[in-house]
């Protein structure tokens, strides 16, 4: 199969799946993995959502709509967590002396 082969509505759902599962990783205290973890289980949540309603013939709005919608959700709800690179920059104040970021 090639790209070509694929409609475009099955690519756009493809794509936006991919966005979705695509985000920074956490820093590495308790609080930043809980967010992280509760990040991904809302994601993965609306990704299931999709998929199911789109093989059990449930997208009443198409295929097109599911990936709207899951660009949609996740730009209204972006992590809420410390990523690696600030919990880092965190530690490197903190080691200068700092109160850190």
């Amino acid at each position: 199969m090639t790209d070509t082969d694929i409609p475009e509505p099955i690519r756009q759902l493809l794509a936006a799946i991919s966005e979705t599962l695509t985000f920074p990783d956490p820093g590495s205290n308790l609080a930043d993995l809980t967010r992280y973890e509760d990040c991904v289980c809302e994601r993965v949540h609306l990704i299931r959502l999709a998929i199911h309603d789109v093989l059990n013939g449930k997208a009443s709005q198409g295929v097109q709509w599911e990936a709207d919608y899951l660009r949609t959700k996740t730009a209204e709800r972006p992590p809420r967590y410390r990523t690696s690179e600030e919990y880092i920059a965190h530690l490197s104040g903190l080691a200068n002396g700092g109160e850190g970021q």
